[in-house]
């Protein structure tokens, strides 16, 4: 269902003009739901004020209103912490989301940011604000999608980079908190008011494109004063369905004219905090020496993926991520040289975005994965070898497809060694049809260990605690296969940064002639 909004900029105390318009429009226009103000709601004289918080005058739709940005509108705040001040007139807050009976979801930031956190005001917001933002919305999850609206004062900083119209005076404009805020809580739209000016941005992607899975695209609007002496655009009208109900499709359709995030590094950092990064970059490591080949994602430097909760070592946009053995990106998942690999070409097939196993993934990231697994097969038939591709659910917060492959001709030895080493240790593995999908198999939340033998032969089991970690590389090290037990702990078998380096470079060599992504 599709809703209609209407949104200010600042009112400045004009609350005649403001009322007088949203009346008008919604009577030629309307039915409006409900109309949103950013920057000053109050100022000088407030003219006409006392007639509608009185009651003689009707406020004639729901009108929700952001904080005081100055010591001089404090006191027109009967409840610093969100209250309706008069009948359809609603503070919402010093920060805060929320959600309408339809689904919408609205997030906010008052104030004005303050130099110094120490010495806030009550019209001020500083990082503290922001983390407590970040608590109530919980945009560290892997399952987090963005709001709907963001509502702000200050504009954020380094909003017009990129864009076909820059704004000359975002930079003494914007807040680099303000930029932190749209980057992690991706809203499809983000108002802000404050400085007398109009300004609409290109819509803008939330995701890399080419090195990411699709989101949603932000829409930044600026407004001016209400009834403003240049007539500059102080008032905007817009339909918008919640995102909870929309198809994906039609969720993360790019429009013409849409350009990468805007905000670089420096555009989100904090004066005195210790650096964090938000941004992926893996361009210095991604060349294809000597090949002069280009790869899908070469033209883009931004791009955003928070991580999961606690550092995760696999998300792609995670600082902890190790860059120099990444072999290939994808849009939706990547290829990347196992640490304390078995063998010189002991690969991981693993999402770009955060998600822990492969049952239920979503069809465009299965379908990328698969594609990797054929370019794989590939690949090792040249060398006279077979794939084994192993999931172990268990123990870790990422999805890692582990590629190992063996010589052809122990390829029909593959299912016999896996399950009669699990017979033997007393764990639950069987053979499954290949018209059974695994996520009929696998239970909400129980771990599993899963196995796509050279035959494409698929193993699956339940695992139970005290499921030995290392199991798929000690059937594989066993001397039937690859006859190397030392090397089961994959602990004994890390090397240097230098030689993981060279053998990424040997191995991304060997499979550029198959890798799909540089097509």
């Amino acid at each position: 269902m599709s809703l209609k909004i209407l949104v200010t900029g600042d009112v400045d105390g004009n609350m005649a003009t403001l009322f007088k318009k949203i009346d008008s429009v919604n009577k030629k226009a309307g039915p409006f739901e409900m109309v949103l103000c950013v920057g000053s709601f109050f100022g000088a004289g407030n003219l006409g004020w006392q007639d509608y918080k009185s009651g003689r005058v009707k406020v004639p739709l729901p009108v929700y209103i952001l904080g005081p940005n100055s010591r001089d509108e404090v006191n027109c705040y009967p409840d610093l912490e969100g209250a309706e001040i008069c009948e359809n007139v609603i503070y919402l807050g010093r920060q805060g989301c929320f959600t309408t009976n339809d689904g919408l979801r609205i997030a906010y930031l008052s104030g004005v940011n303050a130099e110094d956190p120490l010495a806030a005001k009550d019209y001020n917001y500083s990082i503290q604000n922001l983390q407590s933002l970040e608590s109530s919305l919980r945009w560290d999850d892997s399952r987090y999608q963005g709001v709907d609206i963001l509502l702000t004062s200050d504009w954020p900083r380094g909003i017009s980079n990129r864009a076909m119209n820059p704004q000359t005076k975002d930079a003494e404009l914007g807040s680099p908190l303000i930029s932190r805020l749209a980057l992690l809580s991706r809203p499809r739209y983000h108002f802000s008011g404050l400085h007398d000016e109009n300004y609409e941005r290109a819509p803008y992607r939330n995701h890399q494109s080419g090195a990411e899975q699709a989101k949603h695209i932000t829409r930044f609007v600026a407004l001016a004063k209400v009834g403003n002496k240049e007539k500059k655009k102080w008032m905007y009208a817009f339909n918008v369905t919640p995102m909870k109900n929309l198809e994906r499709a039609e969720l993360v359709a790019q429009p013409q004219g849409v350009t990468d995030v805007p905000f670089t590094q420096s555009d989100i950092e904090i004066k005195g905090e210790k650096k964090q990064q938000f941004f992926y970059d893996m361009n210095a490591k991604m060349e294809d020496e000597g090949k002069g080949k280009k790869r899908k994602n070469d033209d883009n430097d931004g791009g955003t993926k928070k991580a999961p909760s606690g550092p995760c070592w696999f998300c792609l946009s995670s600082a902890e991520v190790e860059k120099h053995l990444i072999v290939s990106v994808g849009e939706n998942s990547y290829l990347a040289m196992a640490k304390g690999a078995l063998t010189g070409d002991h690969v991981m097939i693993l999402p770009i975005g955060h998600h822990q196993c492969s049952v239920n993934l979503p069809e465009e990231v299965s379908d990328e994965i698969n594609k990797f697994k054929s370019a794989l097969r590939k690949m090792f038939k040249k060398h006279g070898k077979v794939p084994v591709f192993f999931e172990r659910n268990y123990k870790t917060q990422h999805l890692q497809i582990q590629v190992i492959p063996v010589i052809k001709e122990d390829a029909t030895l593959v299912t016999k060694q896996f399950l009669e080493q699990a017979s033997s240790q007393e764990i639950d593995l069987n053979e499954i049809p290949s018209h059974v999908p695994v996520g009929q198999l696998a239970v909400q939340g129980q771990p599993y260990f899963l196995v796509e033998t050279p035959n494409k032969e698929t193993l699956f089991g339940r695992i139970n605690p005290g499921f030995p970690i290392q199991f798929g590389r000690d059937v594989l090290c066993g001397p039937d296969l690859l006859d190397m037990p030392e090397r089961v702990d994959w602990r004994t078998c890390k090397l240097s940064q230098e030689e993981e380096i060279d053998q990424t470079k040997e191995f991304r060599k060997s499979f550029a002639a198959f890798d799909f992504t540089m097509e």
